[in-house]
């Protein structure tokens, strides 16, 4: 345990976090040692100078300090993660919030010397991510328990058709307390941006703006046009041949703002096989490249080529998936595809609480029911780089690069440093989350060195970390509040979000998870699967077969050309 002294501008401060304790997200962190209540006490008046709060090697893992405290500008040092792959350096960023230099020393470019210069000796710096799908205005309703019911389209759980067991309803909230909470719980993930149906002012950007540019935060292009029923099927309506829908969106209403991120294909029958065949239709006309399509479950070869030919993108949710449907979007029939991938959480109901927990599903989807199809490297991508790029903002944000906006995310170290800080981190481990180089959250005494004030102070895992909440008529007393009454802002280390809907497969047919005879949990022995490492079970909408349109006896799944039966 040590203390350390207060006082800006002296060279090599530490800035340093408070003690392990108890917190209001259920209990002592694994690990961790009921102390730090002084701490709290310190760190509880939002700001100034004194003494920084008691500390351990957990709580100091970023170790970052305070070389000088500038009037212009911040210079950060750590561990880069570029488009290149990690690199130790330092990156500059102005007065207005954009990125000038990312480069082993800034100290010779423009601005340097005015600018508070930062050392994470021990930190990752990472862009800020991209949740690319949520519906942000349900998102105070706690996870669903519907056991182990599965859906096969998402009208069976929304309005019970099919005779199947609807799940109770969840309205949504125009709550400004509660939308704040919901809002923060994502900026404390590391969430800079999000496309989400409604949200808060003043924290993450909304790139689905509608109505209210405002919610951009200074970027610049047209917003996303989110879609939730594109072919207008809220009665429950589910058509297995033909395109007569309800009330298909047109064209001109879908791409009038950008990129179009429309609900297609949310199930395994052959019902949400067809919403994506006549997305793809001529008459329709809306498969382009400016598409980006929400959860694609189901889809098959034939659909993933028309995808690709189009020139669109994909957003993957794989919990809500899971939890709902017991598959996901053939993801690896994307990737082969070249088809982009983003990510999202959905909801809470049935999908992750923050933007950590979605990337921590992918990961382990990715390493054991999909072969190890992505590398480090291309999970984070699909919160950061790729989810901007997808969602027409690749120019701005997403990309630690000169002229980007200073969108990004420090990560206390608690591994190797690089892409697995990332994948791998916890609620304490973010040290720092700018948006705009401006700290919206972070340790207390590093958001107080960025901004010139440490906002509002909250004890986070046993740290004292700050939010800075510029949400009009709302205090971070108010966010907490609504959070107490709706769901914890956020979990420590080793603790599972309360309730948090299952990442692992399930269906009547695959009910046990991957074994030693079934590796990859699809409930066909490895002995007979025609991908045996990367799932793929037989589904309504391929006949209850697993899926091999080329009949070469590879299953699309592992089938790098799924339509070519000369190859694989």
């Amino acid at each position: 345990m040590k203390r350390i002294a207060l006082a800006w501008g002296v060279v090599g401060l530490l800035v340093a976090c408070g003690g392990a304790s108890k917190d209001s997200g259920g209990g002592t962190p694994p690990g961790g040692d009921d102390v730090g209540t002084d701490g709290g006490a310190d760190g509880g008046g939002g700001g100034g100078g004194g003494i920084a709060p008691a500390g351990t090697s957990l709580n100091d893992a970023a170790e970052c300090g305070l070389v000088s405290q500038g009037t212009s500008g911040l210079a950060l040092k750590a561990t880069l993660l570029v488009p290149n792959g990690p690199m130790d350096g330092e990156i500059l960023i102005d007065s207005t919030g954009k990125i000038t230099c990312v480069a082993a020393s800034c100290a010779s470019s423009p601005g340097y010397g005015a600018a508070t210069q930062l050392v994470c000796a021990n930190a990752v710096v990472s862009p800020g991510f991209v949740n690319a799908h949520d519906h942000t205005t349900y998102d105070f309703t706690p996870p669903y328990d519907h056991g182990t019911t599965r859906y096969q389209h998402r009208n069976e759980w929304r309005t019970g058709a099919d005779g199947a067991m609807a799940l109770p309803d969840s309205p949504s909230t125009s709550d400004a307390k509660i939308l704040a909470s919901i809002e923060l719980r994502f900026v404390m993930s590391g969430v800079t941006s999000l496309v989400g149906s409604g949200g808060s002012p003043g924290l993450a950007r909304n790139l689905a703006a509608y109505s209210d540019p405002s919610w951009l935060q200074g970027l610049t292009g047209k917003t996303v046009y989110f879609d939730t029923f594109p072919l207008g099927d809220e009665n429950g309506t589910i058509l297995t041949s033909g395109c007569a829908y309800p009330s298909v969106v047109s064209k001109s209403t879908a791409f009038e703002d950008g990129v179009f991120a429309p609900h297609f294909a949310e199930g395994i029958n052959p019902g949400a096989e067809n919403e994506m065949v006549c997305a793809a239709t001529a008459s329709m006309g809306l498969l382009t490249s400016n598409t980006a399509v929400l959860h694609a479950v189901g889809t098959n070869a034939k659909d993933v080529q028309a995808i690709a030919t189009a020139g669109a993108k994909v957003v993957w949710a794989p919990r809500s998936n899971i939890s709902l449907y017991g598959n996901t979007m053939p993801i690896t029939e994307m990737k082969y595809a070249g088809v982009p991938i983003s990510l999202g959480t959905d909801w809470m109901p049935t999908g992750s609480m923050n933007m950590l927990r979605e990337l921590s599903c992918a990961d382990e989807m990715n390493s054991k029911y999909f072969g190890g199809a992505f590398d480090d490297p291309g999970l984070v991508a699909m919160a950061t780089s790729t989810a901007a790029t997808s969602m027409g903002f690749g120019d701005q944000i997403g990309t630690l690069a000169v002229g980007m906006q200073a969108d990004l995310v420090v990560f206390a170290n608690t591994t190797q440093k690089g892409w697995r800080t990332v994948i791998e981190a916890a609620s304490e481990d973010v040290a720092l989350v700018l948006r705009g180089g401006t700290a919206l959250y972070g340790d207390q005494l590093v958001v107080q060195a960025v901004n010139g004030s440490a906002c509002e102070t909250m004890e986070v895992c046993g740290i004292n970390k700050a939010a800075c909440l510029d949400v009009p008529g709302i205090t971070l007393s108010d966010v907490q509040t609504a959070a107490t009454s709706t769901y914890p802002l956020f979990f420590c280390r080793g603790q599972i979000p309360t309730n948090e809907p299952t990442c692992t497969p399930y269906r009547d047919t695959y009910p046990n998870g991957s074994s030693a005879t079934d590796q990859d949990g699809d409930g066909v022995l490895d002995a007979s699967d025609d991908c045996p490492t990367v799932f793929n079970p037989p589904r309504s909408m391929d006949d209850n077969a697993q899926s091999d349109l080329d009949g070469d006896g590879f299953g699309d799944a592992c089938d790098q050309k799924p339509l070519d039966s000369t190859a694989h």
